[in-house]
Order: structure tokens, then sequence, then C-alpha cells
């Protein structure tokens, strides 16, 4: 009996810090954002540049992905609705340049919305590094449905590539995100004038 119960406690702690997991970076940070707020300079991702006084929110993933990016994807399509008409763009970053062409990733993110951009690195070297320098890591799984094994996170950079939040998991409220990215655009604007 003794064993069955320390089982259960283990499995529900276990299950409650899961359930934390979306929520933890803004408990564990007193600046008030949603996201995990971060002030550090980022890498610049080929020859894009994020708007002016503005924000990009850069997504390392690939097509085919069948786990992370469609959920991603989808946040970041609402996300382009809800601040259409800001300075906001968002990034998708391919870590399959192999297969997502140049062709196919301009197809995707034209029917994603005007403010979609998309990068293709020239290998999955370059685009594992680059993903290791926002903190991520992209890793080829051989003989996996997914071949591509990666993280999920969410970077929003300014127009000098300094990023500044991170949101670590798909499992988000919209809500709260854009109310992070409103707060961040209207402390650049109060900034510049």
């Amino acid at each position: 009996m003794r064993k069955k119960t320390s089982t259960i406690l283990l499995f529900s702690a276990a299950f409650l810090l899961v359930a934390a997991l979306p929520v933890m970076p803004s408990l564990l940070d007193n600046s008030g954002f949603y996201g995990m707020a971060i002030d550090e300079s980022g890498t610049a991702i080929g020859d894009y540049r994020p708007p002016e006084d503005g924000l990009a929110i850069v997504f390392f993933g690939y097509r085919k992905c069948g786990t992370v990016c469609p959920v991603q994807s989808v946040n970041l399509m609402e996300l382009g609705e809800r601040l259409k008409g800001e300075k906001v763009e968002f990034l998708f970053v391919t870590l399959d340049p192999e297969t997502d062409t140049e062709d196919a990733l301009r197809h995707m993110v034209k029917s994603m919305g005007e403010a979609f951009r998309a990068y293709r690195p020239e290998s999955f070297n370059a685009a594992q590094k680059l993903a290791s320098a926002y903190n991520g890591f992209a890793a080829k799984s051989h003989g996996l449905e997914n071949p591509i094994t990666h993280s999920a996170a969410l970077h929003v950079v300014t127009a000098d590539f300094r990023r500044r939040l991170v949101y670590t998991t798909p499992d988000l409220n919209l809500e709260r995100v854009e109310q992070d990215l409103r707060r961040l655009l209207n402390n650049k604007s109060e900034s510049s004038t």
C-alpha cells in the first residue's frame, strides 16, 4: 500500500510540474511579462531585418514537421491577426533546407499572411548552429516519422536582433502573448520620443 501511495504521489508531482511549465518563466520572473523576459544580443539571421522600431517573432521549424510546428504556426497566424497593422513580423527559419526549397517556403509564408517571412540556411548544420545561437536545439532523428527533433520556442527580437522575450512552449495563452508584444512596442515608442 505504501509503495502504491508513493507512486501516485510521484506521478501527481510530475503531472503538476508539466502543467506548470508553460507559466513557469513568468512565475520566476518579476518583470510582469507572460513570456520569459531576457535582454541579450541575438544573432542576425541572414539578410533578414526586423521592422525598424518594431519586433520580429522568430521560430525554428520545418514544413513537414508533424509535432510542434503545426501548433506554433497556428499560434503565429492568430498573433498575426491580433497584431495586424503593428510593426511586428514573423520569421520562420527552416531546419530542413534540403527539403524546404525557397519556392516552397515562399508559398508557405504567403498563405500565412503579409507579416510572415522565411529564411532558409544553406545547410542543416548552418540551421542547427543558428538555432543553437538562440539557445535552441535541432537534431536529425533517423528512422522516425519526424526526421528532425527540435525545440519549439518563439523568440521575440528587436530591429537589432536584441532578444527580449522567449516563449518556451506551444501551449500559449495568446491574449497574454499579445499583451506582452504590445507592451514591448509601447515601451519602444515611448523611449524613442
